[in-house]
């Protein structure tokens, strides 16, 4: 199939819809929900909105990027610099980590790597689990006493991970093409992060009770509020408005995230090729 005629067949699907409750619900949404039908169509979608909009000024310094050293970056990138100032390595935002109390992580040496300005650490860094088990929750900020934004500057590294393909060296790097598909896809075609039929009970256990009568008892609770991406509403989780959606998807193009998608997408199918997998098995093996 041609570009256009997947795209075309896409939506054909996704807006197929039935009376119910006094509005709409649209049945395919969740049928067509992360399935290979619905990633090529990404691929292919997103390919073409970069050749009609061009590049953006933040894609533009991200290509240029790719080119320098890691240090430049630190030292350049918006967020990388005010996020850090310097570190007297007191271990605080170590101490107040959710994370760190789970996994082999500590922030505080992650501030250290970055105050060595040390080209080979950082790189190593940038190749290890390590920055990935941050929740981005923020309590390491609230904690530091030299005002630095620990998770933030994780952040940072994050997309230049991804930027230079290091991301694929770890386990979890290589599981940020997963979460391009999953949550971005989300964000691409449904208008937010999370897809209320994300979650499944037997994977969520810790949210408890409450959730457990929720999910028994979802569908009552959508028509009742009027707030599902399968249907329409008044409520923020209806399904989003064509209009609304392009124009997340302009600030999402402008902002430089589909070129880190791109890149994401881009070192997957390589390794994809070295595992002499496809890329639908790699999907699911990362």
């Amino acid at each position: 199939m041609s570009d256009e005629e997947i795209i075309e067949r896409y939506y054909e699907l996704r807006d197929q819809k039935i009376a119910w409750g006094g509005g709409y619900y649209y049945p395919n949404i969740q049928k067509l929900f992360l399935t290979p039908f619905e990633r090529e169509k990404d691929r292919r979608e997103i390919a073409l909105w970069q050749k009609k909009y061009g590049k953006s000024e933040t894609e533009k310094w991200y290509e240029e990027a790719k080119d320098k050293s890691c240090v430049w970056w630190l030292e350049n990138h918006l967020i990388a610099r005010h996020a850090f100032n310097s570190c007297m390595s007191c271990g605080t935002c170590t101490a107040a980590c959710p994370a760190a109390e789970f996994y082999d992580y500590d922030p505080r040496l992650i501030m250290e790597v970055v105050q060595s300005k040390d080209e080979e650490r950082i790189i190593e860094l940038l190749k290890a689990d390590t920055i990935w088990y941050c929740g981005q929750c923020g309590t390491c900020k609230l904690r530091c006493p030299r005002g630095n934004n620990p998770f933030a500057l994780i952040s940072s590294l994050r997309q230049l991970s991804q930027i230079k393909g290091y991301h694929v060296c770890s386990e979890r790097g290589s599981q940020q093409y997963t979460g391009r598909h999953l949550w971005g896809g989300n964000f691409w075609n449904r208008g937010c992060c999370l897809y209320f039929r994300n979650t499944m009970l037997p994977f969520h256990l810790d949210f408890g009770p409450r959730f457990a009568r929720y999910t028994f008892n979802k569908e009552e609770i959508y028509r009742r509020v009027g707030g599902c991406p399968d249907m329409d509403g008044s409520m923020p989780g209806r399904k989003v408005h064509p209009d609304t959606l392009h124009e997340i998807r302009r600030c999402w193009q402008e902002g430089g995230t589909l070129y880190l998608w791109d890149q994401i997408e881009k070192y997957a199918q390589e390794q994809a090729r070295e595992w002499n997998m496809d890329i639908d098995d790699y999907f699911y093996k990362v």
